[in-house]
């Protein structure tokens, strides 16, 4: 904690204050450090229903001496409640702490403490309130200074230096795709990283927690769906109280504000970008280079790449994509999917990129502009590919996808729609299309088809011969397999 930032109430800072005299009789688990949300005071037998979890309870001890009580279950009690710790007053009922209460603690691992007589519980009370004061007026101060820090010209990174600064530990902003853009004052920590990773994987707006022996982080993602913006992590020692976790909120609050304001923006050149790149696969690239150079941008060097893509978060996540990973980089976005260009030589740092988003996608070879138009044919055929297979990735193989290039026409894959449109409307005929496919992508092998669809080989085999029948394609010869997978490869998914 920043040495001008007043430290959360905790068990092990009630100890410390000096001036109440207390003697810590059971250390206990991690639950001293622990922030106190309030220290009430009680002698009745059974106190949890009048507790709220994170307090500290104070009590004489009456209900512990007439022997109706047993300590370790009134402990137990406390702990199933979230008391952070049980402070027993001496001089009223019993001049000392019973032991079997010190012996119950000790076995729940509830910090223990004893209070003097010459110590009033509504000192400990007022230390708590005290300290809780500094902390809000320490939070309104900190969310002005994180407001003004996001007005600066550094913005988003201004708000997470601010953010450090003011907690006192290691706050990281991170892109969509999980890539660090700012941290301060370090380099995050793998636990941190991981787990915001993960959370933006969750494709929702969320909030995660972890707290192992390395210290406690949290994680907040920022926009939501497909729409994520990135995810900021705070990395500390300790957990934080509620004044800290207000100021990580604000901070949040401020981060995602101004990522949607710029991405907005970029939303706006990227609408302009993916025309001048579609006049560029159209076979007009000087005029697509002497537009772009007016953005600041320019096309990728030749010879090119070009990936055919699909994933729900996709289009909201290309600038990550281009930014970090895979150098100069651009994309169109339209009805039919996006097409992503980038130069040959940066071809699997654009592998990884996409990986990194969860899409499905189909790299072409390596082509000049002039053949623009055939590299955009085979990146959708080993997209095709790579969804018939439910691989991730499929790079264009001659030997496997040229043929499937001649199915990429609309003529054809009309006509294919037609063939099988019908069926999709049948839950039945829906099923057993389903089926074909996994039986193709399994070589035609009844067993591994069976295995994966999880059902009996003539099961599979009597529902996908139905649709032959349908169909009015012979699938015992090669003629009407190859019949039906034309058919539902012109077709798609």
């Amino acid at each position: 904690m920043a040495a001008r930032v007043p430290g959360p109430a905790t068990t092990e800072a009630l100890l410390d204050e000096v001036g109440l005299e207390l003697t810590a009789l059971v250390e206990g688990d991690e639950r001293r450090r622990q922030p106190i949300a309030w220290v009430s005071s009680s002698d009745l037998a059974d106190p949890t229903p009048f507790l709220a979890p994170e307090q500290v309870l104070l009590t004489t001890g009456r209900q512990l001496l007439t022997g109706d009580i047993d300590a370790a279950r009134y402990v137990r009690s406390l702990v199933d409640q979230g008391v952070l710790a049980l402070g027993f007053g001496t001089g009223v009922h019993a001049d000392e702490t019973p032991d079997a209460l010190v012996q119950a603690c000790t076995a729940a691992g509830l910090p223990l403490f004893e209070v003097p007589y010459t110590t009033p519980f509504l000192a400990l009370i007022r230390w708590a309130a005290e300290v809780a004061s500094a902390r809000d007026r320490w939070a309104v101060a900190a969310q002005r200074a994180l407001a003004a820090a996001a007005s600066a010209p550094d913005g988003t990174a201004g708000v997470v230096r601010q953010l450090s600064r003011e907690l006192g530990a290691t706050a990281t902003l991170l892109d969509a795709l999980g890539g660090v853009r700012d941290s301060f004052p370090d380099a995050p920590s793998a636990q941190a990283v991981e787990l915001a990773r993960t959370a933006l994987r969750g494709q929702r707006r969320t909030t995660r927690v972890s707290a192992d022996e390395r210290g406690w982080s949290v994680v907040h993602t920022l926009g939501s769906g497909a729409r994520q913006l990135g995810a900021l992590t705070v990395s500390a020692d300790e957990p934080m109280d509620a004044a800290g976790q207000a100021i990580v909120g604000n901070a949040t609050a401020l981060l995602e504000l101004a990522l949607a304001t710029s991405t907005t923006a970029r939303d706006r050149v990227a609408e302009l970008e993916s025309a001048i790149i579609d006049l560029a696969l159209r076979g007009h690239p000087r005029s697509a280079a002497m537009v772009l150079s007016q953005t600041g941008s320019a096309l990728p060097r030749a010879p090119i790449v070009i990936a055919a893509a699909s994933a729900p978060r996709l289009r909201h996540r290309l600038h990550e994509l281009a930014g970090r990973q895979a150098g100069d980089v651009l994309w169109r976005i339209g009805d039919d999917g996006v097409l992503v260009v980038a130069e040959a030589r940066r071809s699997d740092a654009l592998q990884r990129a996409l990986a990194g988003v969860d899409a499905t996608a189909g790299l072409s070879a390596p082509q000049t502009w002039a053949d623009a138009s055939t590299a955009v044919a085979q990146a959708r055929s080993a997209l095709r590919r790579a969804e018939l297979e439910g691989a991730a990735l499929a790079v264009y193989d001659p030997a496997v996808d040229g043929l499937l290039g001649l199915l990429d026409h609309a003529e054809v894959r009309r006509a294919a729609q037609a063939r099988l449109g019908a069926l999709a409307r049948d839950t039945t005929a829906a099923e057993q299309v389903a089926l074909a496919r996994l039986w193709f992508a399994h070589d035609c092998s009844w067993d591994a088809a069976a295995r994966a669809a999880g059902m009996h080989r003539h099961s599979l085999r009597d529902r996908v011969r139905a649709l032959g029948r349908e169909l009015e394609v012979d699938l015992e010869s090669f003629a009407g397999r190859a019949a039906l997978w034309v058919m539902l490869s012109a077709a798609g998914p």
